[in-house]
């Protein structure tokens, strides 16, 4: 999801530069934490004993978008995978603003209850393990509105500036039960998804993966249907309905394939649509420097402009920033697209198993937001970048405060900024060229898998002498930072003692002497050094102090 900050068309003049809208976003989200998830739905927590015994590998939805109702109807197919010798009932999560006509498999109607969001069926047979099951799931109703997408989602019911239909949805926090029945649950991903939607004409439907077939349904209503063939999150599947244009590019891979690259633009602002699509070519091309190729490069890079600001549904990123640039150095970027691609490789290829871990997610793709301006700007922009993430941080909870958690329970600004501040202080204990070798090697080796923390420590740990453990322990499991300390001598003023509070073992840290920058390693014993000047600890700010917060 998009950092919960918006920058616009600034000079070069930071700080002011990533603040405006950004800080009023991020004080909302301060004083007002529950607002979040006002609706009570959240993803994620313990699996029940019965979801344990299964999961979805395959979602064949086939759905109708009734805008002026504000209602969809259909059927989904999900084909249930025993997990476990005998299973006799799998539970679905679906809210209930939605009313189950019937759950079927080859035909027959199965017994199922529908109560406080969750849809039970008894099957009509024990399911052995590793075999599948399909069942046609119909159902209909008018979905949770969008109170704030994508922060509160559901369904955004929207008009364009013409006072047409304008309708998407966004569920990454609440999951896809909102329009969906689904196994809500970070680790329960599908193989592939089949989206075949119908809505009335003129109108397009834009969604992941391929568009494999459009049809006329009658003289008033048409379909779409779309497929992807990649593992995919259940938030991730999306629909966004509108009077488009397709505007669109080719990105040549690393092997030399070409791969379309789509946006789909309202049709009044489909002028905007050419340099966006450069500025997304310059973004694939980048990001692929730091965490290897795009990995849906067999369907598309696609954007789909949508009535909230953005979310990265993958294949389909939604696009809400109304091309509003930020301008520095004459050079224009746009940083929601930016942060929504950086979603494809953590978060869509590279998958948290509990949301325990969302700064993996969240916290790389926001420091990524910064990197990309070290080398499209310069390094000077980085840092000013990174230094403004400290105002946002609050630091008043774990990044990581247990096992098993919620989106609710975990989500809220530090899961971005301190877990961005985190890959800062990680790209200097292992040196920029290590750092992005062993970044790049964790994509490749966990693409398409899932992944948590122990994991990216044990991985980086191979690219580093210096002993990580109590750098992931302080600034994810903690709320206490380090402090360094300078002391004076009472009998040469030209001898300190340094020393660093609040971590075990040493980390190198950078000092500014009389002698010039050296890179030394400070621990919790004193280092004596010689300085005609008062020694200055770490002044390339890499390490995320207590000072800072005094």
């Amino acid at each position: 999801m998009k950092q919960p900050g918006v920058t616009k068309n600034l000079s070069r003049t930071l700080p002011q530069l990533f603040c405006g809208q950004a800080f009023l976003l991020m004080l909302v989200l301060v004083l007002q934490p529950g607002l979040l998830l006002a609706q009570g739905w959240s993803s994620g927590g313990p699996l029940s004993p019965l979801q344990q015994g299964f999961d979805v590998t395959f979602y064949d939805i086939s759905l109708e978008i009734h805008p002026d109702e504000q209602e969809i109807s259909g059927a989904v197919t999900a084909h249930v995978f025993a997990l476990k010798e005998g299973v006799m009932q799998v539970e679905f999560d679906l809210v209930n603003h939605f009313e189950v006509s019937s759950v079927s498999y080859a035909g027959l109607e199965l017994p199922f209850t529908h109560e406080n969001h969750k849809l039970i069926v008894n099957l009509p047979q024990l399911l052995a393990e590793g075999r599948v099951m399909p069942l046609e799931i119909s159902y209909a109703g008018a979905p949770p509105v969008a109170v704030r997408p994508p922060w509160q989602g559901g369904f955004t019911w929207a008009r364009d500036s013409e006072r047409r239909h304008w309708v998407s949805v966004s569920c990454q926090l609440e999951g896809a039960k909102v329009w969906l029945p689904a196994k809500d649950h970070p680790t329960s991903r599908a193989d592939s998804v089949r989206i075949d939607i119908t809505v009335p004409k003129p109108y397009f439907v834009a969604s992941n993966g391929l568009l494999e077939q459009t049809e006329a349904v009658d003289e008033n209503r048409h379909r779409f249907l779309w497929m992807t063939r990649y593992p995919i999150h259940n938030y991730n599947i999306n629909v966004t309905m509108g009077i488009f244009e397709e505007v669109s590019t080719t990105y040549l891979t690393e092997t030399g394939a070409e791969m379309p690259v789509v946006f789909y633009v309202l049709e009044q602002h489909a002028h905007e649509g050419p340099q966006l699509l450069e500025m997304t070519l310059q973004k694939l091309e980048q990001l692929r420097e730091y965490y290897g190729e795009y990995a849906f490069a067999s369907e598309k890079f696609g954007l789909v402009h949508t009535p909230y600001l953005g979310m990265e549904h993958q294949t389909i990123n939604a696009y809400g920033n109304n091309f509003e640039y930020t301008i520095i150095d004459d050079r224009p970027y746009d940083w929601l697209l930016l942060h929504e691609m950086g979603h494809e490789w953590w978060g869509n290829a590279v998958t948290v198993r509990d949301w325990a871990d969302f700064w993996i997610h969240e916290g790389i793709t926001t420091f990524t937001d910064a990197l990309f301006l070290w080398d499209f700007y310069s390094p000077e922009v980085y840092y000013d970048k990174i230094e403004e993430y400290v105002r946002f941080i609050r630091n008043h909870q774990p990044i990581i405060p247990g096992t098993d958690m919620t989106s609710a329970e975990v989500y809220n600004h530090d899961v971005y900024y301190k877990g961005a501040w985190f890959m800062h202080t990680l790209m200097h204990v292992l040196g920029r060229e290590s750092f992005f070798v062993a970044m790049r090697s964790f994509v490749e080796e966990n693409r398409f898998g899932y992944t948590d923390t122990a994991s990216v420590e044990a991985h980086l740990q191979q690219f580093t002498a210096h002993d990580l453990s109590s750098l992931f322990r302080i600034y994810l499991y903690e709320t206490g930072l380090p402090r360094f300390e300078t002391e004076q001598s009472e009998n040469d003023r030209h001898t300190w003692r340094l020393r660093i509070s609040g971590v075990e073992g040493s980390l190198p840290v950078q000092i500014w002497t009389s002698e010039g920058l050296k890179v030394v390693p400070i621990s919790g014993d004193w280092l004596t050094v010689t300085s005609a000047m008062r020694p200055v600890i770490d002044p390339g700010s890499w390490y995320l102090q207590a000072a800072m917060f005094d």
